[in-house]
């Protein structure tokens, strides 16, 4: 009898350890998958891309006035639009405008270069803003190219409304969902 209880004792302990050992498994399971999924946003994105001149200081400055600008612009041309879809229409429809909000840029602070706005599908690599995941892959953009558009390069997402500014290590996001809530 002694040693039929034992048998019990030890199936139980088992049981018990095959319990836990589960658990540690899901847990670890979704704490490995979890920053793939629910931190990014449910839409595809339309990201902007500004591209300098070039890599001078004074090409790069100005990119950080047009990238105002055209935000700035954005910001209200896009405060109405019901989705994705439309939100696509409305920049593929604002892009000579958008261009010539950056070229009044460039001229106001005595650029001699122009401007070119146009949509594209391009390639994104990772990118982490604060807590919003947006992985590698293809995307609609808003591209901005400064003169010959050969300078470093800042990117936003006009789609949902969410643009950053500052270092990767200090986020500043602007969010219309985040102005309404206010």
């Amino acid at each position: 009898m002694g040693n039929e209880s034992g048998k019990y004792l030890l199936a139980a302990k088992i049981y018990r350890m095959k319990k836990i050992l589960c658990v540690i498994s899901v847990i670890l399971l979704a704490a490995a998958i979890f920053p793939f999924f629910g931190c990014s946003n449910s839409e595809d994105p339309i990201r902007i891309h500004i591209r300098a001149n070039s890599d001078g200081d004074y090409d790069q400055a100005v990119k950080y006035v047009v990238r105002d600008a055209v935000v700035d612009f954005l910001s209200s041309e896009l405060s109405s639009v019901s989705g994705r879809r439309d939100a696509y229409k409305r920049i593929s429809a604002l892009t000579k405008q958008i261009e010539n909000t950056a070229m009044g840029v460039l001229s106001k602070c005595g650029f001699s270069y122009g401007a070119n706005a146009y949509m594209s599908y391009e390639m994104f690599p990772d990118r982490t803003y604060g807590d919003i995941f947006y992985p590698e892959g293809y995307y609609d953009a808003l591209i901005v190219e400064l003169g010959t558009g050969n300078g470093g390069n800042w990117w936003c997402v006009a789609y949902p409304p969410l643009c950053f500014y500052g270092s990767d290590e200090e986020f500043r996001y602007s969010s219309i969902i985040e102005e309404l809530l206010k």
